[in-house]
Formats: C-alpha cells, sequence, structure tokens
C-alpha cells in the first residue's frame, strides 16, 4: 500500500488549489481511512486490488474539496467482534460531511465532502 505517496500526493495537490493546512490535514486522514479499508475490505490478503481516489475543488458557500475512493473488490463483512478496529469510517464521518458508501457486485465507492472557510 502506498499511502505516504497518496497524503504527500493530496498534499501537493492542497497547496497548488488553495486547500488550507489544517483541512489538507483532515483530507489527508479522511482518504487515507478510505483507502485503507478499501485495500483491506475490498481485497484482503490480494496485493493486487488497485483503488482510485478523485479530489475536486468546489467553489461555494463554503467551499469544499469533494473526494470519491472506488475499489472494484468485493466487500467483506466486517467481524462481529472487531476489537480495536472499525473505526475508519467514523472518523471519515467526524472529519467530513455527507459521507455515503455504496457497495455493489463491481466494487465500492465510498464519497464525502471536506468544507472549509473561504
Amino acid at each position: 500500500m502506498e499511502l505516504g505517496r497518496i497524503r504527500g500526493d493530496i498534499g501537493r495537490w492542497a497547496r497548488q488549489t488553495g486547500v488550507p493546512e489544517d483541512v489538507t490535514i483532515d483530507l489527508q486522514l479522511a482518504v487515507g481511512e478510505a483507502v485503507a479499508n478499501g485495500v483491506e475490505h475490498a481485497y484482503g490478503d490480494d496485493a493486487d486490488g488497485t483503488v482510485e481516489v478523485e479530489m475536486e475543488l468546489r467553489d461555494g458557500r463554503p467551499p469544499a474539496v469533494l473526494v470519491r475512493v472506488a475499489d472494484r473488490g468485493a466487500w467483506r463483512p466486517e467481524p462481529e467482534s472487531p476489537g480495536f478496529r472499525g473505526r475508519g469510517l467514523l472518523m471519515i464521518e467526524r472529519l467530513a460531511r455527507r459521507v455515503r458508501v455504496q457497495c455493489s457486485p463491481g466494487g465500492t465507492e465510498v464519497c464525502f465532502e471536506i468544507p472549509f472557510p473561504a
């Protein structure tokens, strides 16, 4: 998994588009969790799986970063007792708005937005 590279790419993109630093950190955390969930839940031990990340800056009041993270794997149900795990989606919901998870036979898509002051 290349989460370090993804976080670096997000940081560069955010600087180029004028996203504030504190929002960039939230964005890196939320996208990192969504990517990690996609890898773990969709592919398991299969290292050949990919996860797509798309981000778009939306102008408006307030402006926001729109995010889409998608995999092409088969969603596996959560274990009955996740122990200390299983808080990734909760973290995304705390950092972002309009969080949506769509599962289908063709994969899973997680979409959300992170607004910030203009």
